[in-house]
């Protein structure tokens, strides 16, 4: 996975471009806070949450930090996941259909897709009474970094969106 450091200026600058017209799109308007997230935010290729925002960008109230996350949910940018722990995480949305691999141990959260998953989703739509109108899946795992370090260890399982070690 590449780290903020890795992206180019240009592609920064081309994220926050898209980031902030996107917001534009759906109505919202241009200050200066949502300039400042939409800046913070084109530097980024990990995962974060709403409290690591605030923390990163203190000037910047938090209630305006997440009512800004929503928005840009709304507006396609972010795709929001749920931690075994319920709480929820974002990254920018790369604006194709996608799942999410969530690393229990660490929390690094991978986009997948999958033929067969493809399959059973359209599969579910002549089953389904009325209109299936959307679906989430996350996948929640240890991931291989994790894994080979053995942080973690033991048997790790995910119940009713809770992580249980045994």
């Amino acid at each position: 996975m590449a780290t903020a450091s890795t992206k180019s200026a240009s592609a920064v600058m081309q994220t926050e471009s898209n980031i902030l017209a996107a917001l534009e799109e759906h109505g919202s308007r241009m200050t200066w806070p949502r300039r400042q997230l939409a800046r913070m935010l084109a530097r980024r290729n990990d995962s974060f949450s709403a409290e690591e925002i605030v923390a990163a960008l203190p000037t910047l109230g938090r209630a305006t930090v997440y009512r800004t996350l929503r928005l840009l949910g709304e507006a396609g940018v972010l795709c929001k996941t749920t931690m075994p722990d319920g709480s929820p995480r974002y990254s920018l949305d790369e604006a194709h259909h996608h799942h999410h691999l969530v690393c229990v141990v660490c929390e690094r959260i991978e986009e997948f897709r999958h033929p067969s998953i493809e399959r059973m989703l359209r599969a579910m739509r002549s089953h389904v009474e009325g209109e299936l109108v959307g679906h989430r899946l996350e996948l929640y795992h240890r991931c291989a970094v994790c894994r080979e370090s053995d942080q973690g260890g033991g048997d790790i399982h995910v119940h009713r969106a809770r992580v249980h070690s045994h």
